[in-house]
């Protein structure tokens, strides 16, 4: 990635504006209007651009800022208008690119990388203690905010428009969801094929194109649709772990099989963690926790041994088809929410209540549990597993880190972007809410940067705009048959998929770190050192790190093991980016 730019401000009365300086895959001026663009394929209207710049010039200029709304695609752009002094940074509907940004006396300064971004933006770079929070909580800092003091991302589908002194946000996109009736289920498994086919050749695959293949829905898909379209064998990558409930190696081989792919196949272990962790660890912009970026960086890595430059990743296709288990899941709980408030509150709780939560009757102990759970509102209720959300701040935070945060805040942010979305539909909300959180925030984010730093570069089929549209086609009850999850894909995807795959369960690409912790003693002393280091910090209190330690060697690895990964990461992070805490 290399879109950075700065857009200097009036030198003062009479001074002349200099020129926008960029860095970026697609440039266009005329004598009033610069326009840098990362990224691509674009569309303006529904039609190709292929000089996408050169549209965007030609847009803005014919209907100013309204252009927006005919812009889709993968793009971070940046347009600077000298005549009205104006300046619009833009991120695509989808978040697949990416851009940070920071207003300044001296200008706009933006680019792909907070980090970069907060070492041009004209003052020392300073960490921000609410940001640090945040990771702990979510194991990422969401949108719009950065770790940096002054700067700022934009979240997907949505421009900052400097102009007059003022910046102004402004959303451009909105998810075009059907919520009943609409085509027949032969007509969208039609147009669903078409669109696929439509979605790989736009990436423009080569003899040196491969992809992801983990054996799951979407992979599956890409890879056999990456075959059909370039007419040869797909070259697909595949990672396995050698402990039984992580790997879907077999599930990979049945797909690589049913198209006849040229497969190949890397088995990660704990020693690469070990020689991976720090350089992961430095890739990222800002701190990043979601281990399974050390099987994408060594699956992108295979790919780049092969003399693969290319991967086509299945990303995206369980957030626009209703594939997580948490739609089913949250269906479940809503059952709850859809019983009369004075039940609720006044009946059912009072007695549920009277179960201890430790209840050696597992039917009690379950009901206690649902009540809890169902009771905390959307999107709130999606971190009730997570290990920092239940755990006491007091206990667990230093208290002058603890004094600096407000634990509420990231919360309010969820409940922002889940509000986004006006469908009356639950499946269409979480959907929504997945494109910011789980898509752009998180799953783009592991995938890009990880692909970047192997030298590989990166497409995702899934999230062509064609698909996305078809996919919004589908109406909830269709996508979703009440508990099943992608009913409409699994059923469109029938004589295509092989019936392994279409039957599997969801697996995901998890990482058995908190296994391995367990037994391999260099992994240890790397990740228990860098919690020693990290207690030196004064964020994380030392006895809640020695606690979580005793916890994960006698409880579940796995849930444990999440948590330590997260607070591990943090600290190297912070070793490869000597930034200090603001005051």
């Amino acid at each position: 990635m290399n879109f950075h730019g700065f857009v200097p401000s009036t030198a003062g009365p009479g001074a002349s504006r200099p020129a926008a300086e960029y860095r970026a895959t697609h440039r266009a001026a005329d004598a009033s209007v610069e326009v840098a663009l990362e990224g691509g394929p674009v569309w303006l209207d529904g039609i190709p651009a292929p000089a996408p710049a050169q549209a965007v010039l030609e847009a803005y200029r014919a209907r100013g800022p309204g252009f927006l709304r005919g812009l889709s695609g993968r793009f971070a752009l940046a347009v600077a208008d000298r005549a009205s002094d104006r300046v619009l940074l833009a991120l695509d509907p989808m978040g697949i690119e990416r851009i940070s940004y920071a207003s300044t006396a001296a200008g706009i300064c933006f680019g792909d990388s907070a980090y970069e971004v907060a070492r041009r933006g004209g003052s020392q770079p300073r960490l921000r203690a609410q940001a640090l929070f945040d990771y702990l909580l979510l194991h990422m800092v969401p949108a719009p905010d950065t770790v940096y003091a002054g700067v700022r991302k934009l979240r997907p589908g949505t421009a900052a428009w400097f102009e007059n002194g003022a910046e102004r946000i402004e959303r451009f996109w909105e998810a075009p969801f059907a919520e009943r009736g609409g085509p027949s289920f032969e007509r969208l498994r039609e147009r669903l094929f078409d669109t696929l086919g439509e979605a790989v050749r736009a990436c423009q695959p080569d003899a040196e194109t491969g992809a992801f293949l983990s054996g799951g829905l979407d992979s599956s898909t890409v890879a056999g649709m990456l075959g059909q379209v370039s007419g040869r064998p797909p070259r697909t990558f595949s990672i396995g772990f050698g402990v039984d409930e992580y790997n879907e190696l077999e599930y990979a081989r049945v797909a690589s099989r049913a198209f006849h792919a040229i497969a190949a196949e890397y088995h990660v272990t704990p020693e690469d963690i070990v020689d991976a962790f720090p350089r992961i660890a430095a890739a990222y912009d800002e701190p990043f926790g979601n281990s399974s970026a050390v099987p994408t960086y060594f699956c992108a890595r295979l790919a780049r041994e092969h003399g693969v430059s290319h991967l086509l990743a299945g990303d995206g296709g369980d957030e626009i088809f209703g594939g997580n288990e948490r739609y089913a899941r949250q269906r479940v709980f809503e059952v709850y929410q859809a019983l009369p408030p004075g039940m609720r509150a006044h009946l059912i709780e009072p007695l549920v209540h009277l179960i201890p939560a430790e209840s050696r009757l597992a039917p009690l102990r379950k009901l206690r549990s649902y009540v809890d759970q169902a009771r905390i509102p959307l999107p709130e209720r999606l971190e009730s597993w997570n290990f920092m959300y239940r755990n006491d701040l007091a206990t667990m935070l230093e208290p002058e880190f603890r004094a600096a945060v407000d634990p509420r805040a990231p919360l309010r942010r969820m409940a922002e972007v889940y509000a986004l979305c006006a469908s009356p539909s639950l499946l269409h909300r979480m959907l929504a809410y997945d494109w910011h959180y789980t898509l752009s925030d998180n799953d783009l984010r592991k995938v890009g940067t990880m692909c970047a730093l192997a030298g590989v570069r990166v497409s995702y089929p899934m999230l062509d705009p064609r698909v996305i549209d078809l996919a919004a086609q589908v109406p909830p009850g269709d996508k979703m048959r009440g508990l099943e999850l992608r009913s409409f894909f699994r059923r469109a995807m029938q004589g295509f998929l092989p019936p392994e795959v279409l039957q599997k369960k969801k697996h995901g690409f998890g990482l058995p770190f908190g296994v391995w912790l367990k037994s391999h003693a260099r992994l240890g002393e790397l990740i228990y050192g860098l919690l020693g280091e990290l207690k030196r910090r004064r964020l994380v209190r030392a006895g809640f790190l020695d606690e979580l330690i005793a916890q994960h060697r006698e409880g579940h690895a796995s849930y444990f093991g999440y948590a330590i990964w997260d607070l591990a990461m943090l600290e190297a992070w912070l070793q490869a980016h000597p930034v200090a805490l603001e005051a």
